[in-house]
C-alpha cells in the first residue's frame, strides 16, 4: 500500500541547498543594500552542503 520509495538523504539535502542558494543570490540582486549578508547565506550554504557530503572515518581515533 505504501510502496513509494521516499528521496535519500543526499536528494533532500540537494534541493534544499539549490532552493537556499537560488533565493539568497535572487534577493542579493533584488536589494543591493543587503547584498554581503545574501552571499554569505549563500557561501555558508555550498560549504555546509560539501561538508556533509564527505564521509565521517569509521575510526574512533578522537
Amino acid at each position: 500500500m505504501l510502496s513509494k520509495k521516499f528521496p535519500s538523504r543526499d536528494q533532500v539535502l540537494a534541493v534544499v541547498t539549490l532552493i537556499m542558494v537560488i533565493g539568497s543570490l535572487t534577493l542579493a540582486v533584488i536589494d543591493e543594500k543587503s547584498r554581503p549578508p545574501f552571499l554569505d547565506l549563500t557561501k555558508f550554504a555550498i560549504g555546509t552542503y560539501i561538508g556533509l557530503l564527505i564521509p565521517r572515518s569509521k575510526s574512533s581515533d578522537v
